[in-house]
């Protein structure tokens, strides 16, 4: 009997991993040749609806830069050639697995996409804009300022720029993201988990750690 219903519920696992809802919008943390470090190559998104797997690579999401369709873990272009595969990790973390050359040798890369999650918060935007984290790691405090120019403008005339380095707050649906442009353009977006008067918690951070914590600077 113990072992009818443990061979089910392994059932259940599998079929709930394999079957389930991909629908939804992903984030791309960062990019896996197996020959060099991994990539972050800007901000992408990519959205699924039902077999549409569609990659856009502006945040206002107006454009699609590819759009595949997906064939039990081939993806195929309008010509119905297969062009690269998918894999499902788990319910929050599919990779887009393409063929292709790193330093002129054969290399496979996987792009790691992670679900886009509401952002867990009672905060609007603005209130956010108005709060200071701060995080600490290997003894060096990096702040979370919004809306401010983080250049002073000694740096920005000996670079001869207008503008030097911006940290934004952006929403995509129901997730807010922390971005970050650098000369006036964007350089990365970031989506935050959760946020409240106290913590910033942020998570696929590109080529960095899944998760990081930001604490409130009084």
């Amino acid at each position: 009997m113990r072992i009818a219903i443990t061979l089910i519920l392994l059932s259940m696992i599998f079929n709930s991993v394999n079957g389930q809802n991909l629908n939804g919008k992903w984030i791309l943390k960062d990019i896996d040749s197996g020959i060099e470090k991994k990539r972050y190559p800007g901000f992408q998104l990519l959205e699924i609806n039902n077999n549409n797997f569609d990659i856009y690579t502006d945040f206002s999401l107006k454009e699609k830069a590819s759009s595949l369709k997906m064939d039990n873990g081939d993806l195929r272009n309008s010509n119905n050639e297969q062009t690269s595969k998918y894999e499902i990790v788990n319910e929050n973390h599919i990779k887009w697995i393409i063929n292709g050359k790193s330093n002129d040798k054969d290399a496979v890369f996987e792009c790691d996409y992670y679900r886009l999650l509401p952002t867990i918060t009672t905060l609007k935007k603005e209130d956010i804009e108005k709060l200071t984290f701060v995080i600490i790691k290997n003894e060096r405090e990096t702040e979370f300022v919004f809306n401010k120019e983080l250049w002073d403008k000694e740096r920005l005339e000996r670079f001869k720029r207008k503008e030097g380095e911006k940290k934004m707050i952006e929403q995509i649906d129901s997730t807010f993201f922390v971005s970050i442009y650098f000369n006036g353009k964007r350089d990365a977006s970031i989506p935050i988990k959760e946020v409240s008067t106290e913590l910033l918690k942020l998570y696929a951070i590109p080529t960095g750690p899944m998760e990081m914590i930001a604490y409130r600077k009084e």
